[in-house]
């Protein structure tokens, strides 16, 4: 007996695209509030050099705590300063303070309400129990569709995700605070306000401050997550490290998060030592202490306003989108040095082939020049059109498909069946949001290869694996594409394919928001003109490989070619 299959994702889709179109004036306020926020705490935190930022901060940190936090909050944010990842640690602490800050706002008056009420803690309860439940990256698939890319879309998805613990536990320390204690409260005439601010809250502030300090620790591990999105910080060079399985440079964006959850974890843990707090009333130093703290934050708000002020470059802003393929990272980065050129500032998000085509359709980005066609970016152009501008090939000569080492004796796809031993039933794929891999799925159902295994991964590990077999010169097969250093490293081939499932040769094309032509005539004139060839890509892409920074190899293909760059600026 076979149940007919409710379409609860066509449902799904329907609410969301219903949501998009009747609450986009909701959607826009929260992000016109949320973007702001995060800039507030960014220039926070930027308002001075770095050295004596955190010079405040450890004095800060001090005041509110002990000494010996402060010692290690000095030692372990000059290590990140030493490491040159502050600007980026600066950026997480703004969006795990921006979240927390929300939270506070709306976890705080629902915790409130579900302490003073069954009903509400009845309604509530069971909510954030789904909330905390759900495997956090679900939540981004709705803030991409709601919020397109970048930090505010990250934030949405940590707040959902972190405010659960603020509610629950204010909701239980109010629930604690002794009957006989609200009983006298009532003799003595107050009101149910006045019984709430000067008897509940004061008595349950540890249990809330202890909320507060698992909100701000989940928080921070979304902060990965939220990279996958398009979110800045240290998380985007996390998932930078994963996908290009660089594994030092992971490690120590890994060390700085780490740094930072211990320093709020620990101060917050203080903030919420009531007992402490009450001893240290009665002392004179803490009377210093307070009108010091009180002076810090006064100075720090100060030179928040002044860098507001001098912040402004004249330059327009531009944003580009991008998908972790060493390709599009070579292209998008020399395009970035070109922008620059031209006096742009230029904001590069690294993210999925999904949400950088959203993030183009939706004017949170303003450009891409990551599309296959006819083959690979089909189905977005597909799902897409008319909501972009295609402005034509940026390469031409591509090509994608099934590749393997050159001594591997077949050549063709259709006769991968004959040896699924050989190549233990696999094919090493990349992102399985991409077009190849998706594509390739349509191939494995026309040649029916039902013994073999589609191994999602990431364009570094797909060639880690290639790497590994090649020298032991084992059979592998994975999903390829030309250009690719690859081909330059390795002797490599690919499989004919008789049913021409992956489409003939292929072109790169540059893909703009609607608009951008006419809100930044030169920036869409550089970017029309943009066209480079195969070698010189390769040329790009070998020298990320060998160990160059993609920025930095970018600025040097570009300061060896000036020929081509100025006619890409129409200076020639």
């Amino acid at each position: 007996m076979s149940l007919p299959r409710i379409p609860l994702d066509k449902w799904v889709d329907a609410f969301i695209q219903w949501l998009q179109i009747h609450f986009k004036p909701l959607f826009d306020l929260i992000n016109g509030a949320i973007g702001p926020t995060v800039d507030f705490f960014q220039h926070l935190l930027s308002a001075v050099p770095p050295i004596w930022m955190i010079l405040l901060l450890t004095l800060l940190v001090w005041l509110v705590s002990r000494l010996r936090i402060a010692i290690f909050a000095f030692i372990g944010l000059m290590l990140i300063y030493d490491l040159q990842l502050w600007s980026d640690s600066v950026l997480t602490i703004a969006l795990v303070l921006t979240a927390t800050l929300i939270s506070i706002v709306i976890g705080i008056p629902l915790g409130i309400l579900a302490g003073r009420s069954d009903k509400m803690k009845g309604f509530l309860f069971p909510v954030l129990d789904f909330m905390q439940t759900m495997p956090s990256f679900i939540y981004l698939i709705p803030a991409v569709f709601f919020f397109a890319l970048g930090n505010v879309p990250a934030e949405i998805a940590s707040i959902i995700f972190a405010m659960p613990p603020t509610i629950r536990m204010t909701s239980l320390g109010l629930r604690q605070v002794s009957g006989e204690l609200k009983e006298a409260a009532d003799a003595f005439g107050t009101t149910s306000w006045q019984k709430l601010i000067k008897v509940e809250l004061p008595l349950a502030r540890s249990t809330i401050l202890a909320g507060i300090n698992q909100t701000i620790m989940l928080s921070l591990s979304m902060v990965v997550v939220g990279s996958m999105i398009g979110a800045d910080g240290l998380g985007k060079i996390v998932l930078q490290s994963i996908s290009r399985l660089q594994v030092g440079k992971g490690f120590e964006a890994g060390l700085a998060i780490a740094i930072i959850a211990i320093i709020l974890d620990r101060v917050t843990q203080n903030l919420g030592n009531a007992k402490t707090a009450a001893v240290n009333k009665k002392t004179p130093m803490v009377i210093v202490r307070k009108w010091l703290t009180i002076a810090t934050i006064i100075a720090l708000l100060g030179m928040t306003v002044y860098s507001y002020v001098g912040d402004g470059s004249g330059k327009k802003k531009i944003v580009l989108t991008y998908v972790a393929w060493d390709s599009e990272i070579a292209s998008t980065n020399v395009v970035k040095q070109v922008l620059e050129k031209a006096g742009y500032d230029v904001e590069i998000q690294e993210t999925e082939a999904a949400p950088m085509w959203e993030g183009v359709v939706s004017g949170a980005a303003d450009a891409h020049v990551c599309a296959w066609l006819p083959s690979s970016s089909k189905i977005f152009v597909e799902k897409y059109k008319g909501q972009f501008d295609d402005l034509g090939p940026n390469l031409t000569g591509a090509k994608i498909g099934l590749v393997v080492p050159q001594y591997v004796p077949i050549n063709s796809v259709d006769q991968l069946n004959q040896y699924r031993d050989k190549f233990n039933g696999q094919i090493i794929g990349i992102d399985p949001g991409s077009g190849e891999m998706q594509l390739t799925e349509k191939l494995m159902k026309q040649y029916q290869l039902n013994g073999y295994q589609l191994i999602s991964g990431t364009d570094a590990s797909m060639v880690a694996s290639l790497d590994k077999a090649y020298k032991q010169k084992k059979w592998i097969v994975i999903t390829g594409w030309e250009p690719h250093w690859k081909f330059l490293k390795y002797k490599l081939k690919f499989l004919d394919d008789p049913d021409g499932v992956y489409g003939g040769p292929q072109s790169i094309h540059t893909i703009v928001r609607k608009g951008l032509k006419k809100d930044m005539p030169e920036a869409y004139a550089i970017l029309d003109r943009f066209h480079w060839s195969k070698e010189d890509m390769e040329e790009v892409m070998l020298k990320i490989h060998d160990g160059m920074s993609p920025d930095q190899a970018a600025a040097e293909w570009v300061k060896s070619h000036p020929k081509q760059v100025n006619e890409w600026l129409g200076k020639q």
